[in-house]
């Protein structure tokens, strides 16, 4: 039986992981999904401004400490690229390049817009003229037609197989050898004599005139140019307000815009730390958003148990 986890926190930065702590310490099952040694944190040289260390510490050097103490209370973690959630389901799933997450109740933690800061030559030119992020949205406009997705994961495959309803030809293309997924999904997706999947592929270019006509791709150490109608993109190239606005309300750059218990207006969704809108953004803000927002995440999903 799949997974469902009582929390997934997307973001292991300080208040993704101290709302971890919090959850975990109350015996909750939680899930952070993280980009393995990156953050401001991180990458920060020296802090010496975060109480309890009067000598201060290097980012990477606290930021591990917060990982030790989540993993105490049972914490897991996916090094994976955030897709997206999809706020219509119940169990809501969580969409990484990797796997497709359930949980009842989901924290955004990702920080000052790391997902999202760069677009691939062409995606944003012909957003909504061949470039989409979702193929059940726009799958039944790709009748007889030539179609691409870029990516890996659970997403791409089970998004590649609704295609197969509506479209003449699918290429998926995957940084890796093939297509990491279930096994089930490749399987059916390799019988599929509609379906070809393109490894060692990177996406250099989206070219057209009016709307989306080829893709320009590294397979290997070769440049090719495949004619698409659609390009699919599932590589992390959202900006904030492509991630969240359809489950939250956005500030004019773009940052969540939450209540004091850091709920944003989708029911069991907060936000914490630098992905929030406010004045001030230091660890020390970051992690009283991920106490505020793991204590009522843990109220949340108790008080819907009972249900």
């Amino acid at each position: 039986m799949e997974k469902i986890y009582d929390l997934v926190i997307v973001g292991g930065g300080p208040a993704g992981l101290t709302s971890a702590v919090y959850a975990g310490r109350s015996n909750l099952s939680v899930l952070v999904i993280e980009k393995e040694n990156v953050g401001s944190l991180y990458m920060a040289h020296l802090v010496d401004n975060y109480p309890g260390f009067p000598v201060g510490i290097s980012g990477k050097g606290l930021q591990l400490e917060m990982r030790k103490q989540a993993l105490k209370f049972n914490t897991e973690f996916l090094n994976a690229t955030f897709l997206g959630i999809d706020i219509y389901s119940n169990p809501k799933i969580v969409k990484t390049d990797k796997i497709n997450v359930k949980a009842k109740a989901i924290i955004i933690a990702t920080g000052t817009g790391k997902f999202g800061g760069k677009k691939i030559s062409g995606e944003k030119e012909y957003l909504g003229k061949g470039v989409s992020y979702c193929a059940t949205c726009d799958g039944a406009f790709t009748r007889n037609m030539t179609v691409s997705l870029f990516g890996n994961g659970d997403e791409v495959a089970e998004e590649a197989l609704f295609l197969t309803k509506y479209s003449k030809e699918i290429l998926i293309f995957t940084k890796d050898e093939t297509l990491q997924c279930k096994k089930e999904l490749l399987d059916t997706l390799t019988a599929n004599e509609k379906v070809k999947i393109i490894g060692n592929a990177e996406l250099q270019e989206l070219k057209g005139h009016e709307y989306l006509d080829f893709a320009t791709v590294k397979v290997g150490e070769e440049i090719k140019e495949y004619t698409v109608q659609y390009a699919f993109m599932y590589l992390g190239t959202k900006n904030l307000s492509e991630l969240y606005g359809e489950m939250a309300k956005l500030d004019d750059e773009g940052y969540i815009i939450t209540d004091e218990n850091m709920k944003t207006f989708t029911e069991g969704i907060f936000a914490a730390g630098d992905v929030r809108s406010k004045r001030i953004r230091q660890v020390t803000t970051a992690v009283s958003d991920g106490t505020i927002a793991g204590m009522e995440a843990i109220k949340y999903i108790l008080m819907n148990n009972k249900k």
